[in-house]
């Protein structure tokens, strides 16, 4: 059977290649729409499934010569990539059974009624707006694959391009507003397939608040950190080097949040500020992987942050770059997973934002700071040989509700994932 994913950028990689690679290893065709300009050449997981026969990959924009007749060519070749009737032919062409496309909006009703006047002027619509919409636009490319698979038949599902372990009703402040408003109307996802989550609280937040149907709603686990996949993703990634300067220090990686999900941005720039003054340590900040939301844009802008004694390593690997740290400290993000996972101190600054996450309530899985002289003390205690220990039943708990999906354990997610994806290809097709 063939089957096709559809990838707007790195974190959808993150998530979504080891599912790709699950059937590749199960003899099974696979095809890798990339809808953005992200170099393939550069990615280790993309590289590994490269090295598979049964792997195909479509590149948006592909690379091209240098020239202007080149850049023509590519853009031309980009501009028809972008449209509707690109994606129908594709599908057909390569006889897809199944689209996974990673979270976010899915079709109006009308589209349940192709064959209807209002049916047909909803894709009409689609076309124009892929004809007409900039070359390129990633939201586009990915809504042309939703609906091809409708007007086609191929069932399409939604995989995960990130894991929440925030458990707040409003994890930022636009979904605050909405929900002050009234609950969401998301009840478009409900149109795919499956609509898949890492977690069963993140699937409960879009049943109890977004208009979620619980049939459609599944939670899978996390593939990004199955054991299988977490010792070959950290056996592939690039290695990071520590600059020399700081590589007899203690080191301090920071991965900074996004602006917008409650966080306090003035005392973000202050623990960076804190710890380039400690002659003991050595301290790289990471930008999130969509820079729009969480780059180093704001700290570039202070005019108090010394770059000879900090490094921007935005771009690196996190997999490498957490593996050549000693301590992490992150603002409720996902890598955090990570970091435990890696056998690295995780520091989890609750005085930078206003969120509750899965990492304060898992008592011994990180070390707490509840202001800037608890990370100070903390930090002195760790390079004086006294570092936090994560308890095995802390580490056990995070990963039955992070990496199993609160399943019944032993739990096999690569696997999980491979029968549902498979069951729900086969029904597809006998329908």
């Amino acid at each position: 059977m063939s089957y096709l994913f559809v990838l707007r950028s790195a974190p959808d990689i993150d998530h979504m290649a080891p599912v790709a690679w699950k059937f590749l290893e199960q003899g099974h065709e696979v095809h890798v729409v990339l809808a953005s300009g992200y170099d393939p050449g550069s990615d280790h997981r993309l590289e590994l499934l490269r090295g598979y026969p049964e792997f195909h990959l479509h590149e948006v924009f592909p690379g091209g010569g240098p020239g202007r007749a080149a850049r023509a060519m590519r853009s031309v070749r980009g501009w028809l990539r972008s449209t509707l009737p690109y994606a129908v032919l594709l599908l057909a062409r390569k006889r897809v059974t199944l689209v996974a496309v990673d979270w976010g909006d899915g079709l109006p009703p009308v589209y349940e009624r192709l064959r209807s006047v209002a049916g047909l002027k909803a894709v009409l619509r689609s076309l124009a707006r892929s004809l007409l919409k900039q070359s390129g636009d990633r939201n586009n490319i990915r809504g042309n694959f939703v609906v091809a698979g409708q007007i086609l038949g191929v069932p399409t599902i939604c995989l995960p391009h990130g894991l929440s372990i925030k458990l707040d009703a409003a994890p930022n402040r636009d979904i605050a507003e909405q929900l002050e408003a009234g609950s969401l109307d998301w009840s478009d996802r409900n149109r795919f397939a499956a609509y898949v989550f890492n977690t069963e609280h993140h699937r409960r937040w879009f049943v109890d608040h977004a208009s979620g149907d619980p049939d459609v709603m599944q939670t899978w686990g996390s593939v990004r950190w199955a054991p299988e996949w977490f010792e070959l993703n950290r056996r592939l990634s690039p290695p990071y080097e520590w600059p020399s300067e700081g590589a007899e220090r203690l080191k301090v990686v920071f991965m900074l949040p996004k602006w917008a999900n409650r966080v306090h941005a003035e005392q973000v720039n202050g623990l960076v500020k804190q710890i380039q003054a400690l002659d003991f340590a050595s301290l790289a900040v990471m930008g999130h992987p969509r820079p729009d939301v969480g780059g180093t844009g704001p700290l570039h802008d202070d005019p108090d942050i010394d770059w000879t004694r900090v490094h921007d390593v935005s771009g690196q690997s996190s997999v490498s770059l957490i593996e050549a740290a000693d301590v992490v400290i992150d603002v409720a993000s996902s890598i955090d997973v990570e970091v435990v996972m890696q056998g690295k101190v995780l520091i989890n600054p609750v005085y930078l934002h206003e969120l509750t996450t899965l990492f304060d309530t898992i008592e011994g899985v990180c070390v707490i700071v509840r202001s800037p002289a608890e990370l100070a003390d903390y930090l002195t205690r760790h390079v004086e040989g006294d570092p936090h220990v994560v308890p095995q039943e802390a580490y056990d708990e995070l990963v039955r509700q992070v990496v199993y999906g609160s399943h019944p354990e032993p739990f096999d997610v690569l696997d999980h994932y491979y029968r549902r994806v498979s069951d729900l290809a086969t029904a597809g097709r006998g329908s």
